[in-house]
């Protein structure tokens, strides 16, 4: 009877996947905890993500119940080990006969826990009841997972912001523009990459929110390799606005401006090089100009070297164990 549960739930999560487009493989030989492939490719048929699922199916997984999670406890040392360790994103699908509910949650580290506060031989997942499989929101969230090593996920990180670092490297120009709604904390606003390569401009929008998060902050994580400089012509009106409110005096006989502080030059100096415009105590708008850092300089450096061919590449070295294996 239980293995007839089972396959239920995996015909079930199978039906699903071919909705939405994914190939679904079921893997009839299992001694660790993977029940199905899951696949999703281009239309040229390039793959875009390709998942593992652990499938468990009937009422008796969704009695343990929690903060709105479903709790997930047949976990032992060696699958908590293979989910974790696996080069494929894996997931754990919960289906219940009884009223069709279909949930998930990934395993990582930071989502399967130790038992007994962190002290027992065994572990557990918490599974959100409003993580439904497969919906929209959880359609993209499958395709953003990976299981890459942290250092491989960081190079690809920078490797897809490469072309621009090339533009500035030779001589072009990449702007950053954004708008911060500085008096919610929900992170929201817009940003945009304006690149001059000398033929042509063009812009790359993030269009993403940053919760709780200032915008100052954001832009040395989303462009680690760059510094940043405001763009002093974008912001001049601004400036002078601010320089006459607190270093001048307005003549009304003589309808001028009378410098009673700093010069313009001067103040502009000791303003922030992360500034932008208050518009009303609502919104802050940036326009800053970027520059490679060193960052940015070494990884154009690395990069040319690991994309040539090299030399020796297949040596390695020996120590004193691996000679006396000879």
């Amino acid at each position: 009877m239980a293995n007839f549960i089972e396959q239920i739930g995996v015909n079930h999560i199978g039906e699903i996947a071919a909705r939405n487009k994914w190939m679904f493989r079921p893997q009839p030989i299992d001694d660790v905890g993977i029940d199905a492939h899951m696949e999703l490719t281009e239309p040229t048929g390039e793959s875009k993500q390709l998942l593992a699922l652990q499938i468990k199916s009937g009422s008796s997984w969704f009695k343990e119940k929690k903060d709105d999670c479903i709790i997930f406890r047949d976990i032992n040392e060696r699958q908590y080990n293979y989910w974790t360790r696996n080069s494929l994103p894996c997931i754990v699908v919960l289906y219940n006969p009884d009223d069709d509910m279909c949930i998930w949650q990934k395993f990582t580290t930071e989502t399967i826990e130790r038992t007994n506060g962190g002290k027992g031989k065994g572990f557990f997942v918490k599974i959100p009841t409003k993580q439904v499989f497969l919906n929209e929101w959880s359609n993209k969230k499958l395709l953003s997972f990976t299981n890459l090593p942290q250092h491989i996920t960081n190079y690809n990180f920078l490797l897809s912001q490469k072309k621009f670092m090339q533009i500035i490297q030779g001589g072009g120009e990449v702007k950053l523009h954004s708008t911060e709604w500085v008096n919610k904390s929900s992170g929201k606003g817009e940003t945009e990459l304006i690149i001059n390569d000398g033929k042509s401009i063009q812009k790359y929008s993030y269009p993403y929110w940053f919760p709780f998060t200032p915008y100052t902050e954001v832009f040395s994580r989303l462009f680690p390799w760059a510094e940043f400089s405001v763009d002093e012509d974008y912001l001049e009106e601004n400036d002078m606005d601010l320089w006459r409110e607190y270093h001048c005096y307005y003549d009304k006989d003589d309808d001028e401006w009378l410098v009673v502080g700093d010069t313009f030059e001067k103040f502009r100096k000791k303003l922030s090089p992360m500034r932008g415009i208050d518009h009303a105590g609502e919104v802050v708008e940036y326009m800053m100009v970027l520059s490679l850092n060193e960052l940015g300089k070494a990884f154009l450096e690395i990069d040319k070297f690991v994309s040539q061919k090299q030399p020796y590449v297949g040596t390695r070295p020996r120590g004193e164990e691996d000679r006396r294996d000879i």
